[in-house]
């Protein structure tokens, strides 16, 4: 009798223990079960719980934007090429129809991913600079469809965008702290201000032309596709479609206050990177780290060095110094010591007119006197990430 009630003491422990760390934020993401997660840390009650409330809240928007795109029957070959839609897309189960995509569900998919984003935002903003750790193994992570069954690896849903590798090498197991929660944060006011630059034009025109190479059932459909022969994306008539549509690059601005948000999230992310770093840089330990220092090791042995640091640290300055107006960019049509005022720009946007912008015209009102941020200044701030190592620094980093 006593070993019966030892046993069952022990099953009720054993059970306890597995209860507490499925309500760990690891745990739901092993399952893929993002909304059972927001449910639990709705009401957080330390920085830990606000943290994992904040990757959720961004995991569901993501979740929520390539469900929406593959319900509207995205095109898998071309959509990967764009931004956001290289988001990987659950495939829809035989027999499910397809929704008709219109420009204003694309627009109701971007606004939905803002604001998920903008939440995240809200919940790290709440996150103060006092140490904790959330481990989550990337490798057993997972978004779920709409059943909340775990089905897309999120290593190969954010591959494309964050730089993480596939779930088939060895794991990446990261302790997430405070200076990560930061880092996620410039993330957020990052992909937010993509979005609002995407949002302030209206690209009806370039949908005019190419929407069937997109989706498979668009409305309205492009004039000429149900006279023309279609391909598979590759062929005569796609290709002549493409190049239609990048004719069709002139867009008129359709919310000149979204240029503004956009750079005031530029911004912001800029500050939050600053935060980060000087936050992985005041750690002492050595805890499978996400963003490593100089004297840590990150994901699989991944080192950082001092230098690139600095460098970072000098591309975030020249950076912020472009979006303030205080030096201005380049163009190939403009002489030595006169550039764009981005913020001047920013203030008054023109059309988005490809052409133009190429060949300058469209710069005219902008362009003014003082330090210009020009491919000499820009070779010295790679040197450190050497050859072709920026891109992937900046990726990892934000």
């Amino acid at each position: 009798m006593k070993s019966l009630i030892k046993i069952a003491m022990t099953l009720v422990l054993l059970t306890s223990i597995l209860k507490a760390q499925d309500t760990k934020l690891d745990g739901y993401l092993r399952s893929g079960k993002l909304q059972d997660g927001l449910n639990a840390f709705a009401k957080p009650a330390n920085d830990a719980d606000r943290f994992s409330l904040a990757v959720l809240q961004t995991l569901q928007g993501v979740q929520q934007f390539s469900d929406g795109a593959s319900k509207l029957g995205i095109k898998q070959t071309l959509g990967r090429s764009l931004p956001f839609f290289r988001i990987q897309a659950p495939a829809q189960p035989a027999g499910t129809p397809v929704e008709v995509a219109t420009p204003e569900k694309i627009r109701a998919l971007f606004t939905n991913l803002r604001e998920s984003l903008k939440k995240a935002n809200a919940t790290l903003a709440k996150v103060g600079d006092t140490d904790f750790k959330v481990q989550v193994n990337l490798s057993q992570a997972y978004l779920d469809n709409k059943d909340g069954t775990p089905a897309m690896p999120l290593t190969g849903s954010l591959s494309n965008i964050m730089g993480l590798r596939t779930a088939s090498e060895q794991d990446i197991v990261v302790n997430f702290d405070s200076a990560d929660a930061a880092w996620l944060k410039g993330y957020t006011h990052l992909l937010t201000g993509m979005i609002e630059i995407f949002m302030a034009y209206d690209w009806s025109p370039v949908w005019n032309q190419m929407a069937y190479l997109l989706f498979t059932s668009p409305n309205p459909m492009p004039p000429l596709a149900k006279y023309a022969v279609s391909g598979q994306g590759q062929g005569p008539s796609d290709w002549a479609d493409m190049i239609a549509a990048v004719h069709e690059l002139r867009l008129e601005v359709k919310d000149p206050e979204g240029l503004k948000r956009a750079l005031v999230e530029f911004r912001s992310m800029i500050a939050c990177s600053r935060v980060c770093w000087t936050r992985v840089l005041a750690e002492t330990d050595d805890d499978l780290e996400w963003l490593p220092s100089p004297k840590q090791k990150g994901p699989r042995g991944a080192t950082i060095t001092q230098a690139q640091i600095d460098g970072w640290t000098a591309v975030l300055n020249e950076l912020d110094a472009i979006l303030a107006g205080k030096k201005l960019l380049p163009h190939w049509r403009i002489i030595n010591g006169m550039g764009i005022n981005v913020a001047r720009l920013v203030q008054n946007p023109p059309k988005l007119d490809l052409v133009l912008m190429v060949q300058g015209s469209a710069f005219i009102p902008y362009i003014e006197n003082g330090d210009v941020s020009d491919s000499t200044r820009w070779q010295q701030l790679m040197a450190p990430f050497g050859r072709g190592g920026f891109m992937s620094f900046a990726l990892w980093s934000n």
